[in-house]
């Protein structure tokens, strides 16, 4: 079990699971599908941080505010920031090359952002409440809007 556990291939093997969730992809996927440069960092950031065994709490910190960290984790052998590649996996999914309506783009864009980051860290669906509160739901119409301003206020950075 130990030399399992510390093969480099942990980590590749369990990425695969965690980058679905994540809708991982080197391109755009669609129309023209133009490749996402700098995927391959998201990955490899997936792939250092399994087979380093980071703490479940500080993975999500990193995926969700990676950016605003006061001491972010550092790569062992180059000492660059780790953490901000987490928030990287916004920025994964399909894109248009050049929407029609480009708000629509936008609030899709960000719905989307909204409807992975809930899924894959509460385990909810909370699309619904972009239109309406549900009785029982976990999140309402206004906890659905206050994550749409984070996001939307948000810039993508290389």
């Amino acid at each position: 079990m130990d030399r399992l556990l510390t093969s480099p291939q942990f980590g590749e093997r369990w990425a695969r699971h965690w980058l679905d969730l994540v809708r991982y992809a080197e391109t755009l996927g669609h129309e023209f599908d133009y490749p996402l440069h700098n995927a391959w960092r998201y990955r490899d950031y997936i792939i250092r941080a399994f087979n380093a065994d980071v703490p479940y709490d500080q993975f999500v910190v990193e995926h969700i505010a990676g950016d605003l960290l006061q001491n972010p984790r550092h790569h062992p052998a180059e000492h660059f920031n780790e953490s901000i590649i987490g928030t990287g996996f916004f920025w994964l999914g399909q894109r248009d090359h050049s929407p029609v309506d480009i708000r629509l783009h936008q609030a899709e864009l960000i719905d989307n952002q909204i409807d992975v980051m809930c899924k894959t860290f509460l385990g909810l669906t909370v699309s619904c409440a972009r239109c309406h509160d549900h009785k029982f739901d976990a999140i309402s119409s206004k906890d659905f809007y206050s994550l749409y301003g984070v996001l939307e206020s948000s810039r993508y950075a290389q």
